[in-house]
Order: C-alpha cells, then structure tokens, then sequence
C-alpha cells in the first residue's frame, strides 16, 4: 500500500514535460505578441511576466488570461497603465497551462535579451489601411468597417466594434497596439481576421496611426453636416434619374400609341 502513493505523484512527474510544452505553445499563440517570446514584455508598456512575481499565483495568473485586467499596476518597480482585454476564447484547462509554465519561468529569464526593434509604423500608410483606401494584403476588412476615430472619415465608421479614439491610452500604446492587431484578443476581431492575419508593416503602421490620430485637430460638426448634406443631393439626383429611365423604359398605354399614331 505505501508504495501506491506514490503513483500519482510519479505520473504527475511523467506527464510534467508535455503540460510545460503544451503551456509554451499556447503561451506563444494567445500571449507572446504583446509580451515577448521570452515573457520580456515591453519596458513601458506591456509588463513582464518573467520574473514577475504574480505569475506565482497561479488562480490570479488564470483569472487575468480569461477576464483581462486594467491598470495602473506596479511590477518590479517600473509602472504600467494600459488595459489588457479579457480572452474568454482561452479554456480554463488552457489558461491553467499558461499559468504553469509562467511560473515555471526561473528569474534568470527576467533578465532576458531586449526583443528585436519592431517594425517602424507609418501613420500615413496606417490612415489608409484603417479607411480601406489599401487593402490589407491577406484580405482583412478595414478597420473602419466596424470602429471610429473621431474625425476620421468621411461618415464616421462602423458601430459594431469600439470607438478607437483613445485605443493608444488604453492598450498600451503604440506597442501594445501592435503586439494585439498582430494577436487580436477579442472574439470578434479574431473571428473576422481567421486566416487573414495583418502583416507586421500594417499591424505597425496602424499602431501608429492610432497613436498619431487623437492629436489632430477635430474637423467641426458643420463639416460633418455638410457632407450629409452633400451625400443626400447626389443620392436624390441619383433616385430621380433612375426614375426617369424607368419612366423612359416603361410599355406604352393604348391611348399613347394612338395618340403617336396621330401625330405622325
């Protein structure tokens, strides 16, 4: 009988290796954009998670992956105030899995080589792919689809996803930004970009964008109502002449063809 208590415990020992692998690679699906390959984070911007000593807590750990948390926080000593949304996608066994391998990480990792520079973001390439004036190279919809940014666009945008004017202040700014739009964590984002991921330049590039894009001066609401205004002429004279050609199109009665038959 004593040495059937160790069974669990040797099967748990045996089976250790495939939980850390399987933790690693959900790690780096759901986790790695935003804060490191290595669990670095962005100094600034996105906190550690090496060497950080929540990740010992595993409850909180898993807590946090499935419903988010939103600063200011503290983590060794440097300050953090961005948002990180809420992944529900992630199952509660999978989110236990990450949390074990976090802790797992040993504090030598903390101190990790500073990830590679990203990629430049150009603000003006970002506006474009944001209204759709380029598409985005896998097929994605523009952001504008389903988002606003005040002042941008000529009628707004969609309503379906959240206003992105303060999405910088948010999310971490530009880096945070891009590490998501290159790992979207809200379920509708990562349904609507399913196998049409954004490239690194666009997810850079509209970082930068929405970063660059509270600071412009807002354009009036006169501006607005004229545009309105603009776009129900041309979609009146629009109606009018396919009325028209309708009219034009449309048979003959009896009394009009005799009455053509007359005039002739």
């Amino acid at each position: 009988m004593k040495g059937t208590r160790f069974v669990p415990l040797a099967l748990f020992l045996a089976l250790f290796p495939a939980f850390a692998q399987e933790g690693k690679a959900l790690y780096g699906q759901y986790c790695a954009s935003c804060h490191g390959a290595e669990a670095q984070g962005i100094p600034g911007a996105i906190p550690p998670l090496a060497g950080n000593p929540r990740v010992q807590d595993e409850a909180y750990v898993v807590k946090v992956v499935r419903e988010g948390l939103s600063g200011p926080l503290e983590v060794n000593g440097v300050s953090y105030s961005g948002v990180m949304p809420p992944m529900p996608q992630v199952s509660e066994a999978e989110a236990q899995a990450i949390a074990q391998y976090l802790k797992g990480l040993s504090g030598a990792q903390a101190e990790a080589p500073a990830p590679a520079p990203q990629v430049q973001g150009d603000p003006a390439l970002g506006r474009a792919l944001y209204l759709g004036q380029k598409p985005l190279q896998n097929g994605g919809a523009p952001c504008q689809a389903c988002h606003t940014v005040a002042g941008v666009g000529f009628l707004g945008g969609g309503s379906l996803g959240k206003d992105l004017t303060d999405a910088a202040k948010r999310l971490g700014g530009e880096a945070g930004l891009t590490g998501l739009l290159q790992n979207p964590a809200f379920p509708v984002m990562r349904e609507a970009y399913k196998g049409k991921p954004l490239t690194e330049v666009e997810a850079a590039a509209l970082a930068a964008f929405l970063v660059q894009a509270p600071k412009e001066v807002p354009r009036p609401a006169s501006l607005y109502l004229g545009r309105f205004l603009v776009a129900g002429l041309v979609l009146l004279g629009l109606l009018l002449l396919y009325q028209a050609i309708l009219w034009r199109l449309r048979p003959r009665s009896l009394a009009e063809r005799i009455q053509s038959q007359l005039r002739r």
